[in-house]
């Protein structure tokens, strides 16, 4: 009895894999230990030739594993597989390395085992294997039958009739696009995890015509995620704002950014909105290797056909076989298949209507499917069109157009470029736009205007509270900033805002900024109170305020008080206001003296003369030595030393004792202020130099 005959009889009668485990069994030991080596397969020094066959059928011979493997194959090895397939006698090895490559020795294969030809990788993957010569026949090579009835079958598609047209630029293209330069213009409104808003979506929707609202809010939750991951976008208080990556983005060719996008998409681990909204099993699905498998079905179809969606469906089914399996579900064990055929179909029918369609992979022509050829933009020169439009295609936009943003507005989009509407350019755009314009499009025609024309909105001022203009669209430019925005109370109707009278003055600065006047006034300020609504004792108060400063303020401090409005000031006062004003007064004039007298009085580090007299800046300047207070108080703050100092608080001349721990030295105007740490009060204050008296650092 020979060794298969053995190993048959201990096998399960219901097995259906014995011919490929007996080819597998009669092959040389070397062979078996070198499959096993290149599918790392675990086999024991000092296992025996049963167990070694055992473990080799275990993970070779399954279905699922063959279908899995052919579908990590290239082209070339594909092929030579469908030939294979159909010589059922095996092919000899004369033919074998003439057609696929040459077979080394299995010595020199142990040593090397990368496989250097077609022929190596079909016999190390265990599929493809060596007969021993008969009496009356050479060595040949056999495909082993359970493979042969494995391997997917070949996609045969029923051509509908009719000519695939050239497939427009992919939406998700055209979506990134139009978003880039509508936000080089004004942040668009989005969500807290980064989804556009509707208001968003309306600006965005007459650029992607002819489709619906709903299906741009699916394009943008479907993109917006890559976009983010690219550096293209970013986010900022709740605005979608341009990131620094865009203008490399759009200065690259169409396909490029094409293929970015795809990129992203295939690597991103997040979930897909399209297949969570079909409610299948997603539990422990890896995502990338789900959507490289939905590419590579995709590669298989032949470009240029038309096809019928769900007959598709169903050969791509059955050629490749599930599409959902362990591979795909690769984070969670999978005992069977985790989507039955009709959800599989309903995934494959949904991903041909919006990822694949939107990344240009497939396109749509009268209810058919096909893959397209091209899908690029007819040429990339710009054009005029009507009074101040310009059409741009999608193959044409590159960085440049950035710097339209702020001169027009992308009014419409068609399915193969974008129309640009000339408003209004700033004078400090108006050179670049110009060249812009005709580096793309050349001279304009005389009908349709010159390029950096001084053209503004035209916005009036009524009743200083209504803000008007002519036409709907310079309303809607001039408020595309949120400088302008914050003080627009209401808008009543299309080229219509109230404005709070307070708010005119601001408004027109903020619209003059922009290079857009306004006609109209703004409402006059109210006239200053009259004298008669002071009361006398107002008007004595400030009597004796305008004498202090004028004997005590610092030399070189400008006197703002008119000597017209302080003779108005005493007419009120009553003579016994009067009276005490005037007496108060001649105190102020028999105690004051100059700053020099209070500083010779005061004596080397006593500063009781200081502290009786009023408050001057000049005074406190010079009471102490200011630069070997600075120089105490930096060396404390890097030694961080403590520092005790007599501070003069300024309300009436009381002095106090702090301590405290220098943090920093700030200056501001023509004084030195100190942000210490008081102990006293247990909290950060703000001291200023020229009010400390003495100091003592400890």
């Amino acid at each position: 009895m020979t060794r298969y005959e053995q190993y048959s009889r201990s096998l399960p009668l219901r097995s259906s894999m014995n011919r490929w485990a007996a080819l597998l069994g009669e092959i040389p030991s070397e062979l078996q230990r070198l499959i096993a080596r290149t599918q790392r397969i675990a086999l024991p020094r000092s296992c025996s030739a049963d167990e070694r066959l055992r473990r080799l059928r275990a993970a070779l011979c399954s279905a699922a594993v063959v279908r899995s493997v052919y579908a990590s194959l290239d082209a070339e090895t594909r092929a030579a597989l469908a030939d294979l397939r159909q010589q059922r006698g095996g092919i000899s090895a004369n033919e074998l390395a003439l057609r696929y490559g040459i077979v080394r020795p299995l010595r020199q294969m142990s040593r090397d085992p990368q496989p250097r030809s077609v022929a190596e990788r079909l016999i190390l993957l265990g599929w493809l294997l060596p007969r021993p010569p008969a009496p009356h026949s050479p060595q040949r090579y056999l495909l082993a039958p359970e493979v042969r009835r494995w391997l997917p079958k070949a996609l045969r598609f029923a051509e509908e009739e009719g000519t695939a047209p050239v497939a427009p630029p992919p939406l998700a293209l055209r979506a990134t696009v139009a978003l880039l330069l509508v936000c080089a213009a004004t942040p668009l409104p989005a969500r807290a995890d980064g989804s556009l808003r509707r208001v968003a979506l309306r600006v965005l929707l007459p650029l992607l015509s002819p489709a619906s609202l709903d299906e741009v809010g699916r394009v943008y939750a479907f993109v917006l995620p890559h976009l983010y991951d690219l550096g293209l976008i970013g986010q900022q208080r709740r605005h979608c704002t341009l990131a620094p990556g865009a203008a490399a983005f759009l200065a690259s060719p169409l396909d490029i950014q094409l293929s970015r996008l795809i990129d992203a998409w295939v690597r991103s681990p997040l979930p897909d909105p399209w297949l969570q909204r079909l409610r299948l099993a997603s539990v422990g699905i890896d995502w990338p290797v789900l959507r490289r498998r939905l590419m590579r079905w995709i590669e298989a179809v032949p470009p240029g056909r038309l096809l019928h969606p769900e007959r598709l469906c169903m050969s791509l089914i059955d050629s490749f076989g599930p599409l959902a399996d362990a591979h795909t579900h690769g984070f969670r064990v999978v005992q069977r298949s985790p989507w039955r055929v009709q959800s599989q179909t309903r995934a494959l029918l949904t991903a041909l209507h919006e990822p694949l369609h939107w990344l240009g992979l497939v396109a749509w022509h009268d209810g058919l499917v096909y893959r397209p050829l091209e899908c690029t933009a007819p040429d990339r020169v710009w054009r005029y069109s009507t009074a101040g439009e310009v059409l741009v295609p999608f193959d044409g936009i590159d960085a440049d157009a950035l710097h339209l943003a702020w001169s027009g507005r992308w009014i419409r989009g068609e399915a193969h470029g974008l129309t640009w509407r000339m408003m209004h350019t700033p004078r400090a755009q108006e050179a670049a736009v110009r060249q812009v314009l005709l580096r793309h499009a050349g001279t304009p025609p005389a009908a349709w205007g010159a390029p950096g024309s001084d053209r503004a909105p035209s916005l009036r001022l009524v009743d200083s509270v209504a803000l008007v203009a002519d036409a709907p669209e310079d309303l809607e430019f001039a408020l595309r900033t949120r400088s302008v925005q914050r003080y627009v109370q209401t808008r009543l109707a299309p080229g219509i805002a109230l404005v709070r009278p307070e708010h005119v003055a601001a408004l027109q600065r903020a619209l003059a900024r922009q290079g857009i006047a306004v006609a109209g006034r703004a409402p006059i300020p109210a006239a200053a109170p009259p004298l008669d609504a002071l009361s006398p004792g107002d008007c004595a108060a400030l009597l004796v305020a305008c004498a202090f400063y004028r004997r005590h303020a610092p030399a070189g401090m400008p006197l703002i008080v008119d000597e017209t409005l302080e003779s108005a000031l005493w007419r009120p006062l009553s003579p016994p206001l009067r009276d005490a004003v005037e007496e108060a007064l001649a105190y102020l004039d028999a105690h004051s003296c100059s700053a020099t007298e209070w500083i010779d009085s005061s004596g080397n580090g006593h500063i009781s003369a200081v502290e009786n007299a009023p408050f001057s800046g000049s005074l406190r300047q010079s009471a102490v030595n200011e630069h070997d207070l600075l120089e105490t108080l930096c060396r404390a703050i890097a030694q961080r030393r403590t520092v005790t100092i007599e501070y003069d608080t300024g309300g009436e001349g009381r002095v106090e004792r702090r301590t405290v721990r220098p943090l920093e030295l700030e200056r501001r105007h023509d004084a030195w202020y100190l942000r210490a740490y008081c102990l006293r009060r247990q909290a950060e204050r703000t001291f200023r130099l020229d009010r400390v008296r003495a100091w003592t650092i400890s």
